[in-house]
């Protein structure tokens, strides 16, 4: 007789997990952590307080006071440049789209050389800018910020090549303020859209970066499911950061790009129905497994990147899969064995 294969299901530890949840949610500034109020008054099981918590949002509080570490910064810094050009600023990051798991999550300042501008090298440039030197400016513009800021903060890093790192003790958030040029594409031009306008952080890079459209793209999808989308996300990201795999290859950009992927249909929240997001979102994860064409023609929220053409990804999303369908399978139980679990799915 042929022997039957049964799946593998991963052993998740929910006490561990739990903690570990608490301790991302947790607001040392304020002394307080972001749980649910269900979370300690109800009986539930611990994997179904794990399954809900993963997808509930960061209160907007929390994330205020992240974009407030931001706008200091900000002030600080135009408060003591003494430079030739104008800046403008931008956030981007998990804060922007309400996607981010942590009470403290960073966010990044992007610092902007607002006095000229790059454009798609197929447009004539009519007026080229000849009065200073691209390069040098962005790093005299680093070179500014730098001693700006340790002259404000105790917490410094200036170790990437990207960004300089702030840790604002008083908010207790982490900043990265990146520096970067504008890049304003043809359709830009035409219609003064910045989800067409694109940043350069290299006088030198071909490829520019389009941070406004992957934030209004992720944002009009967590809209247009009733913040299903946001919720698989969270789901996801938190799954991955209590993952007992060094997940390495799969990053933020990857598992939101995982959900853009996704038909809206599918992620629709409506209270209690948390799970049947959960079982869309293996579904959707078990095609991009298993077809490579398929896998490989998914773009980023942006439509600009293809997040999974390297194929020692699958190793890392078939780990995450395991994960997310012994939980499943665990809260499925628990809500079919019990009538209290199943009304609590819809108030918690």
């Amino acid at each position: 007789m042929p022997v039957t294969q049964q799946r593998i299901m991963a052993i998740l530890n929910y006490s561990k997990r739990l903690s570990n949840l608490q301790s991302r949610r947790y607001d040392r500034e304020l002394n307080e952590s972001i749980i649910s109020k269900s979370f300690s008054t109800s009986g539930l099981p611990d994997n179904i307080k794990y399954f809900l918590e993963s997808m509930k949002p960061i209160d907007k509080k929390y994330n205020d006071r992240t974009i407030l570490a931001a706008d200091r910064i900000m002030k600080h810094l135009e408060d003591g440049f003494g430079l030739h050009f104008g800046r403008a600023y931008r956030k981007q990051g998990s804060v922007p789209t309400r996607t981010n798991i942590k009470a403290h999550s960073d966010i990044d300042l992007l610092t902007i050389i607002d006095r000229y501008v790059y454009q798609d090298p197929s447009r004539p440039n009519t007026n080229p800018y000849t009065f200073s030197s691209p390069p040098d400016d962005i790093k005299l513009l680093r070179k500014q910020a730098l001693e700006i800021l340790r002259d404000i903060y105790d917490e410094v890093d200036d170790s990437n090549e990207k960004c300089i790192t702030v840790f604002n003790k008083a908010l207790w958030r982490k900043i990265d303020v990146v520096f970067c040029f504008w890049y304003n594409t043809e359709e830009y031009e035409r219609t003064s859209n910045e989800y067409y306008r694109g940043i350069k952080f290299k006088a030198s890079s071909l490829t520019p970066d389009y941070p406004f459209a992957h934030l209004y793209q992720v944002n009009q999808k967590g809209d247009a499911t009733m913040d299903g989308a946001r919720r698989a996300i969270r789901l996801l990201k938190t799954l991955k950061a209590d993952s007992d795999n060094d997940l390495e290859l799969l990053k933020g950009f990857q598992l939101t790009s995982v959900i853009h992927s996704m038909d809206n249909n599918l992620l629709y929240y409506r209270p209690g129905k948390d799970i049947d997001i959960a079982q869309a979102v293996s579904g959707h994860l078990n095609v991009i497994i298993n077809n490579p064409d398929y896998r490989t023609s998914i773009q980023s929220p942006n439509g600009c990147e293809k997040p999974f053409g390297d194929s020692m990804i699958v190793k890392d999303l078939r780990l995450l899969k395991e994960d997310l369908d012994t939980l499943i399978e665990d809260a499925s139980k628990e809500i079919r064995g019990s009538w209290s679990v199943k009304n609590a799915l819809v108030t918690y």
